[in-house]
């Protein structure tokens, strides 16, 4: 998944930059700690009316329902664990803010199937409306 790539790559690149610094000599119980945020989704434009109609409750097959609410253009999904800013990414993809989640609206302007994919890109739950 992309995000998974793009954390791969930031973890990489510290890696890389710690390796080519000077040796530090290290005192008593000191250990260095780095600190790696997950990458912030690049938003892509949505049409309003597709905004609206992805709005609502999907009953998904593992038994949890989707709740899709929208405040001030922005989509927000809660399993269940309270609501979590999905921003769109391209087609008819959305990326969970800070969380390693996929969000995908089958249907185009009037979406009828989800599916939530995990970092590896497995199918976590579908649902049909």
């Amino acid at each position: 998944m992309r995000l998974a790539s793009i954390a791969l790559f930031a973890a990489a690149a510290v890696v890389s930059l710690a390796s080519s610094a000077a040796p530090q000599i290290a005192t008593g119980d000191v250990a260095d700690v780095i600190n790696v945020r997950a990458a912030q989704p690049k938003k892509v434009y949505i049409d309003p009316m597709m905004y609206q109609r992805m709005q609502g409750a999907y009953k998904l097959d593992d038994g949890r329902t989707l709740h899709v609410t929208g405040k001030s253009r922005k989509l927000y999904a809660d399993l269940g664990q309270g609501p979590q800013e999905i921003v769109h990414v391209g087609s008819d993809r959305f990326e969970a803010v800070g969380k390693d989640l996929s969000v995908r609206f089958d249907g185009g302007p009037f979406p009828h199937t989800v599916h939530l994919k995990d970092e590896s890109g497995r199918v976590l739950a579908s649902s049909q409306r």
